[in-house]
């Protein structure tokens, strides 16, 4: 009985293992549809990254177009820098350029003269005082001072495009009397008074008489205080100089001492440099003198670089070391002599007037004689009195030139006149 019932449990084994491997358990349809659907996530994915890489490539593309047209226009821009001050300002420093010689307009560091900016604001001198009422005044005159427009509208702060004035006021008040530190305001106008005036000078001297300088426009120097402030004196002027104390960092140089006086560009080549300062005369005074030889006169003409000054007695007196030469023993022995003292602008389109104007051709010719108590004459040395000194005189007749070398010259100034 047992092994009937075995056989029965054996059999009935089979037939459920056989059934089991038949089952739906086992069914991948879910799966392989979650896999084509993940496969066509990844391959939008995959579309949308490339497109993605396309657009960002093309955005790369462009920002280094926009990166090299703007160093194009950097390069340009900075091709415009023409002077220090936008130089400066290009490195994030800005300060305006201010002359060293305020005295003179037209004697500027750079490209950019002050005198060219002060011309163009001369026109406005000549703008008509605004009228007290409109009367004679046509309607079509209306519009250059007031709005078409109704209510009528006048140009407020703007007057001055047509009035010198906003408001009428009172009476201008009388022209004050001339400097007397004015160039055209003679020192010695009695030199004025004799026969044809400053022509008889010229005639003395050979000029060209009164039809060229004389005093107009004030070209001339006649004013012995004015001329003071000129003669002998010197404008300033800097540069860039090498110099192992200096810097090559053009921002380091914006922040120098004195950098508002130059508009010359920062030298841009990698060397140190410092910013220099020297200076000339304004003018140059040749010295005429005239000396006898074998009966003949013969003139002497030199150029120097004398003082001047306003004594205690209150002349004027010009005042040189030079070495012993013609120039010195003429104005010695002869007690006399003529400077040409002048001052000329090659960039000036003015010929004629003073320094304020940008003159091409200023100055004035002096008549000096020599003053023998404060002359000295010196030693080889430049420095020992050997004729005069300590305020006192000698007589020219009794000079040995074999003993000077060097000679101190104290010159009264007795005339200023016109150039000619």
């Amino acid at each position: 009985m047992m092994k009937n019932t075995f056989k029965l449990s054996l059999v009935c084994a089979s037939i459920f293992a056989l059934t089991a491997c038949g089952s739906d358990d086992t069914d991948t349809t879910y799966l392989e549809e979650q896999i084509q659907t993940l496969e066509a996530q990844n391959e939008k994915l995959a579309k949308e990254k490339a497109s993605v890489q396309a657009e960002s490539d093309q955005y790369r593309d462009q920002a280094a177009e926009l990166a090299a047209t703007n160093d194009q226009l950097q390069e340009k821009a900075v091709g415009y820098i023409s002077n220090f001050q936008e130089q400066c300002a290009e490195v994030g420093v800005s300060f305006d350029y201010e002359n060293p010689n305020p005295d003179n307009p037209y004697i500027n560091n750079g490209k950019t003269p002050d005198m060219l900016r002060a011309l163009s604001a001369l026109p406005a001198a000549a703008m008509p005082s605004q009228p007290a009422d409109h009367e004679g005044r046509d309607n079509n005159t209306c519009t250059g001072c007031h709005s078409a427009q109704a209510p009528d509208q006048h140009f407020g702060e703007n007057c001055t495009s047509c009035h010198t004035v906003a408001e009428p006021g009172p009476d201008p008040e009388p022209e004050p009397e001339p400097d007397p530190g004015a160039p055209g305001v003679a020192t010695h106008p009695e030199g004025a008074t004799d026969g044809d005036g400053w022509a008889a000078f010229d005639a003395y001297t050979g000029a060209s008489a009164g039809t060229f300088y004389y005093a107009k426009d004030n070209a001339s120097f006649l004013n012995a205080e004015y001329l003071n402030t000129r003669f002998g004196k010197m404008n300033t002027f800097y540069e860039w100089k090498e110099s192992s104390n200096g810097t090559s960092d053009v921002k380091t140089a914006c922040g120098m001492p004195n950098r508002e006086h130059i508009t010359t560009m920062f030298p841009d080549d990698g060397k140190s440099y410092e910013l220099s300062e020297y200076s000339n005369f304004k003018g140059a005074a040749t010295f005429i003198t005239q000396r006898e030889e074998n009966g003949e006169s013969i003139a002497s003409a030199a150029t120097f670089g004398p003082g001047m000054h306003k004594g205690e007695d209150g002349e004027f007196y010009v005042t040189m070391l030079i070495t012993k030469n013609n120039t010195c023993k003429n104005l010695v022995n002869n007690n006399k002599g003529e400077i040409h003292y002048y001052e000329f602008d090659t960039r000036s389109n003015v010929k004629l007037g003073s320094p304020d104007l940008g003159a091409r051709n200023a100055g004035a010719r002096i008549q000096v004689s020599t003053d023998y108590a404060e002359s000295e004459l010196r030693s080889f040395d430049w420095f020992t009195p050997v004729y005069g000194g300590n305020g006192q005189t000698f007589d020219p007749t009794t000079v040995d030139w074999n003993t000077v070398g060097a000679c101190s010259l104290s010159l009264k100034v007795e005339v200023i006149y016109p150039l000619g």
